[in-house]
C-alpha cells in the first residue's frame, strides 16, 4: 500500500476529492479535497504519532485538526492495519473539488463522519425540493420601504433546529435564542428584533423582551427571552431573503447587528 504518489503523478491528478476508509468495516470516516499527497497526510505515521505523544489530551486542546479523525486513525494503526485511501474524483479545478467534497459530505452525513465542517458553500447543500423552491423564489426584504427597524440577524442551521425539537416544536426560536459568544447584551438590548436566518432566508422574527438579552452563568455567552414579533413586523421580513447589503464575504460569524441598511460589525470583539 503506497504512502505517497509518484512525483510525476501530481500534475496529472490536479485537485481531487478523497475518502478515508476504515479497513475494519469498510466505512468512510472522512471526506476531503486536496492535491499532491494531501490524501496521505492524515495517516502519516510520524505526524500522527508525534502529535499524540506531544499532546496526550489533544481532544481538549487541539483545534487545528479533527480530533475524532486522528483518534480513528490511531485506533486503526494500533492494531496493525492501514487506512484505505480512495480517490473519489480527480483532475478538477479547486472550485469543482470544493463542490464535490461538499456533496459527498452531504451524502454520507456529517454525523457519520469525523469531519468537523459540512464543506464549502454550505448554503447550496442538500435540501428538500419544496424548501429550495421557496428559497430561490423569495425576494429580499429591502424591497420594502417600511423595514427601517433595528434588528439582529442570527444564522441558524438545520442541525441546531433539529436538536431543539424541530420546526414543529418551536425549534427555530429555541435555536436562535441559544447562547452566543458574539453578542454583548448591553448593545443587543438596544435592538428590538431578532431575525432567525436559515440558508439566507428569514424563517423567524422575534421581539425581544425588555432587557431580554442576558449573560449565561459563566459570563461567556448571551441568550435572549422574547416572543414572536407582531404580525405587521413579521410581514416585512418573514420568508424573504437577506439583502446583499448584509452579506459580508468571508464572514463566518453567525450574528450581525443591522441598522437601517447600514452594515454593522458582526461581533462585539
Amino acid at each position: 500500500m503506497i504512502t505517497k504518489f509518484n512525483s510525476d503523478v501530481h500534475e496529472k491528478l490536479g485537485y481531487y476529492v478523497y475518502r478515508l476508509v476504515d479497513p475494519r468495516n469498510g466505512q468512510t470516516f472522512y471526506v476531503g479535497k486536496g492535491k499532491g499527497n494531501r490524501v496521505f497526510d492524515h495517516a502519516n505515521a510520524d505526524n500522527v504519532d508525534c502529535f499524540y505523544k506531544d499532546n496526550p489530551d489533544f481532544e481538549r486542546n487541539y483545534d487545528n485538526e479533527d480530533p475524532a479523525k486522528i483518534k480513528k486513525i490511531l485506533e486503526i494503526k494500533r492494531i496493525g492495519l492501514n487506512v484505505i485511501h480512495m480517490i473519489q474524483r480527480w483532475g478538477m479545478s479547486e472550485k469543482a473539488a470544493f463542490d464535490v467534497e461538499a456533496a459527498f459530505i452531504d451524502f454520507f452525513g456529517l454525523e457519520h463522519l469525523t469531519n468537523k465542517q459540512k464543506g464549502h458553500d454550505n448554503e447550496r447543500r442538500m435540501r428538500w425540493a419544496d424548501d429550495l423552491n421557496k428559497e430561490l423564489s423569495a425576494t429580499p426584504f429591502e424591497d420594502y420601504p417600511q423595514c427601517g427597524h433595528k434588528f439582529i440577524l442570527i444564522k441558524i442551521t438545520d442541525d441546531t433546529i433539529n436538536k431543539n425539537g424541530g420546526i414543529e416544536n418551536n425549534g427555530i426560536y429555541k435555536a436562535v435564542r441559544a447562547s452566543w459568544k458574539q453578542i454583548n447584551p448591553n448593545r443587543a438590548n438596544k435592538y428590538p428584533y431578532v431575525l432567525a436566518v436559515r440558508y439566507g432566508l428569514v424563517v423567524g422574527v422575534y421581539q425581544i423582551n425588555k432587557n431580554g438579552w442576558k449573560k449565561t452563568e459563566d459570563g461567556k455567552r448571551a441568550y435572549f427571552d422574547g416572543e414572536e414579533a407582531p404580525v405587521e413586523i413579521q410581514r416585512i421580513f418573514l420568508d424573504h431573503k437577506i439583502p446583499d447589503t448584509y452579506k459580508v464575504r468571508g464572514n463566518r460569524n453567525p450574528a450581525m447587528y443591522c441598522d437601517k441598511y447600514k452594515k454593522q460589525k458582526s461581533t462585539d470583539n
